[in-house]
């Protein structure tokens, strides 16, 4: 039987405003439905314990009692500082400049480096850091300082200034209460009031709030990304392995403390529901044998069980939570946590990790932290005008006296095995230096020109001619 055809006819036609408000409730509601459902609404970070915003004071309370969240902070400015750099105007040694002097002096009175190190260092406990700066003209901190125009330009004054005091402060102690509004300012939301809490003395609970010009702050942030103010924390990325190694120490001391002496279990003998338990008399005894020099117990009617402790090994928890810190940051654990076998380390890391902190101290250092504060030091009269001052750091890709030692004995070796297997006939010194000693073509030409002074000087004795051999039956 054939089967009849159906045409079939398409309205297309504009839904309305309340059509498509019920369409959109009906899809959030299936949605809703499914996610309670499958149970895919649950909040692993609320039940973990872990806040869903961290404010200043966190990162600060970290920094303070954390000794690890200490050296997340600290591992950079650290490293980055532990060979300060040479503030020179004149790159020949027997020369010193008038600014060069002026620095030295005020460097060996206030330790400018040393600020400088502990603002960086500041900076990165929470979005910002700053550094005051605290200069003999007579005004209020609130103040603009002469010699720093509106726009940030250094106008450098012609008042000379002492500089009597330097101080540095984290985020959690500092506001920002005014920014630039204008457009055409070329620091355009960038800080114009800081509102600075002092500690008075040693009592904490009294603050005395202080209004600062932006003219006598260093303003230090790290990490930046897409603000120019605000940094991003250096704790941040690390903030919940943080709190879980704090769980797990703290768990860990608590299940020792409870663990080391074992539960009892009080059984009473051949109980049939009759037999009255003094529990009083049971609690003074176990508080006899617990707290004083007692050792045994006195029980009638009772036996007692000893109730095993279950004690966990959290070394395997700790590292895993150390391992995921270290991963996070991008720095090898054995430099960011240390280790009593550090020769260990790879020779690459160590490498790699110096190019990184010289990264850090050229492109951020330098430019973000050395030479404003110089700049400004210079623009307010504090420092005379140089002609032009570098920042020079040591070179962190230097070779150590061990490692030079050991590049000289291996020199040796080949060299000596170079002279003694005659390689000389197939293959010419300077070959050798270079092919397979890697040398530049300087560096052969100079030792080729030390060996013939050398040669020069101490001449080979002539070899021994040996004595004919008398012709035999002679």
């Amino acid at each position: 039987m054939a089967k009849k055809k159906v045409k079939r006819i398409t309205v297309n036609r504009k839904l309305s405003a309340e059509e498509r408000e019920l369409i959109q409730n009906t899809s959030l509601f299936r949605s809703a439905l499914l996610q309670k459902l499958t149970g895919t609404t649950r909040d692993i970070d609320g039940e973990c314990g872990y806040p869903t915003s961290i404010t200043a004071q966190d990162y600060h309370n970290q920094y303070e009692r954390n000794g690890i969240a200490a050296r997340v902070v600290d591992v950079w400015p650290e490293e980055s500082w532990a060979v300060p750099p040479d503030i020179i105007e004149d790159e020949s040694p027997d020369v010193e400049t008038e600014f060069e002097k002026a620095w030295k002096e005020l460097d060996k009175k206030l330790h400018l480096l040393s600020f400088l190190s502990r603002a960086d260092k500041l900076s990165g406990v929470g979005r910002f850091g700053v550094l005051l700066l605290g200069v003999d003209d007579g005004l209020d901190l609130s103040e603009p300082i002469e010699g720093v125009s509106e726009t940030g330009e250094m106008t450098r004054t012609s008042v000379e200034r002492n500089l009597i005091y330097l101080r540095a402060f984290d985020e959690s102690v500092v506001t920002i209460k005014a920014t630039e509004q204008d457009p055409t300012n070329p620091r355009y939301g960038q800080p114009t009031i800081y509102s600075v809490d002092f500690t008075s003395g040693t009592d904490t609970s009294i603050i005395t709030s202080t209004q600062v010009h932006w003219t006598r702050i260093i303003h230090l942030a790290d990490n930046r990304q897409m603000s120019e103010i605000y940094g991003v924390p250096r704790m941040k990325k690390t903030y919940n392995r943080l709190l879980d190694v704090h769980k797990i120490l703290s768990g860990s001391g608590e299940m020792y403390w409870k663990g080391a002496f074992p539960g009892y279990s009080f059984e009473v003998e051949g109980d049939d529901g009759t037999v009255e338990l003094d529990k009083t008399s049971l609690r003074e005894e176990m508080e006899n044998y617990m707290n004083g020099l007692q050792r045994y117990l006195a029980l009638t009617g009772v036996s007692v069980k000893s109730l095993a402790p279950q004690v966990a090994d959290p070394s395997g928890h700790l590292q895993a939570q150390m391992d995921a810190i270290a991963f996070a940051l991008g720095i090898p654990k054995r430099i960011l946590f240390g280790s009593e076998q550090a020769q260990l380390a790879s020779g690459q890391d160590a490498k790699t990790w110096n190019k990184r902190v010289k990264r850090r101290q050229e492109e951020y250092v330098t430019p973000m932290v050395i030479r404003p504060f110089v700049d400004r030091l210079i623009a307010i009269g504090v420092l005379p005008e140089p002609v032009e001052y570098q920042v020079v750091w040591t070179d962190l890709q230097s070779l150590t006296e061990a490692e030079r030692a050991e590049i000289a004995e291996k020199w040796a070796v080949a060299l000596s095995k170079y002279v003694a297997g005659n390689v000389e006939a197939v293959l010419a010194p300077d070959e050798f230096f270079g092919l397979f000693g890697g040398l530049e073509p300087e560096q052969i030409q100079q030792i080729q020109k030390g060996l013939e002074g050398f040669l020069a000087e101490h001449p080979p004795e002539p070899e021994p001619v040996p004595e004919p051999i008398p012709p035999q039956g002679a």
